[in-house]
């Protein structure tokens, strides 16, 4: 089936009315199942990264989710560009290989005297 405004919106809205009538309400199933599922598919995406429908299986799974985690697509969208900009602010590694992951360097966070780290004392 096509759809008239091929946008994220568009998707969020069909696949939720697709995945509700198939996995039941978000009442009867939370996130864990499609999270648990998403898992498998990263690896199947890893093992064929090349292939696109890997990625719109992660994508279908990513948005129901977090649709049933109590997220809507404003929500999302908005921590996504909230994530974007703090990204921009840290210091990244430099790549050592083509294939491996790049992190953030982490700042070490100096320990309260309650021996908690991340305490806000």
């Amino acid at each position: 089936m096509a759809y008239n405004t091929p946008t994220m919106w568009a998707f969020w809205g069909a696949q939720a009315e697709w995945s509700e009538a198939t996995f039941g309400t978000i009442a009867e199933r939370g996130p864990i199942g499609p999270l648990k599922h998403l898992k498998k598919e990263v690896d199947e995406t890893l093992a064929k990264p090349h292939d696109l429908e890997e990625y719109a299986d992660m994508l279908f799974l990513l948005v129901d989710a977090t649709r049933r985690a109590g997220f809507t697509y404003d929500q999302w969208v908005e921590k996504a560009f909230e994530k974007l900009e703090k990204n921009k602010k840290r210091t990244w590694a430099k790549p050592t290989a083509s294939d491996e992951p790049v992190e953030h360097i982490r700042e070490e966070t100096p320990e309260c005297e309650c021996g908690m780290p991340d305490c806000q004392e």
